[in-house]
């Protein structure tokens, strides 16, 4: 469990809810807000002076999407809350690198939850619509034409399909190096060469490939999952 304190930057339209979220935060003796704003735009310059840990964002209803731009390039984590998202909503968040999402529906505890996940260096994402999402996609491969092109996977060794099936059972690189009896310096040398031949840019972006290309399984939405089996992290 985190015992330091996580500093917290509150983004959203409406200074009720702000204060609502404040009050909420402020009972975990764990999470601080050192800022909050109404606007993003205006919000960056603040954030970049308060060296938040995390930047949670309301998302308001309406022109979701190009909110959803305004926060590319954000330094901090960003944690958004919604209150709805579809398949594509999903997706933009992903491509993005926003590192959390929760629907507003959830109970405080799972919010404390991803907060501190997050802060830990994971990512916190439905584990439904990851599926949906990660089935959309290997749909919309199907639905394209064969191409000509080799596939970048035919080029990772044996080695390194081993690494990816690992990352995707959510190992971090220390239960790699143990479960493949190697050392941790080159599981990463594995995971540079992996990222540079399927020219992916992290384990998040790994992972949807791996699952979108078949080289892992799908997981089974009604496995495990942390606390309500609803949300599932995966380790940065």
């Amino acid at each position: 469990m985190t015992t330091s304190i996580i500093k917290i930057f509150l983004i959203g339209d409406y200074s009720i809810f702000r204060n609502a979220l404040r009050m909420l935060i402020e009972t975990d003796e764990r999470l601080r807000i050192v800022g909050e704003g109404d606007d993003l735009r205006s919000a960056s310059k603040t954030v970049a002076a308060e060296s938040p840990d995390l930047v949670l964002v309301d998302l308001p209803d309406s022109q979701v999407h190009k909110t959803l731009n305004q926060l590319k390039g954000f330094d901090p984590p960003v944690l958004v809350l919604i209150n709805k998202c579809d398949v594509e909503t999903y997706k933009m968040c992903l491509q993005i690198g926003i590192s959390g999402l929760i629907l507003k529906e959830e109970p405080a505890d799972t919010l404390f939850k991803a907060v501190e996940k997050i802060y830990d260096g994971e990512l916190w994402f439905d584990r439904a619509m990851m599926g949906e999402t990660i089935r959309d996609l290997m749909e919309r491969k199907h639905e394209r034409s064969e191409s000509d092109v080799q596939d970048p996977a035919d080029s990772l060794t044996d080695r390194e399909r081993e690494v990816v099936e690992l990352i995707c059972a959510g190992k971090r690189t220390k239960d790699i190096a143990e479960d493949l009896f190697i050392a941790e310096n080159t599981v990463r040398h594995h995971l540079t060469a992996i990222f540079n031949k399927l020219e992916t840019k992290g384990r998040l972006e790994l992972v949807i490939y791996a699952f979108k290309n078949g080289l892992a399984k799908l997981p089974n939405e009604n496995g495990g999952s942390n606390g309500n089996g609803r949300s599932r992290t995966i380790n940065a």
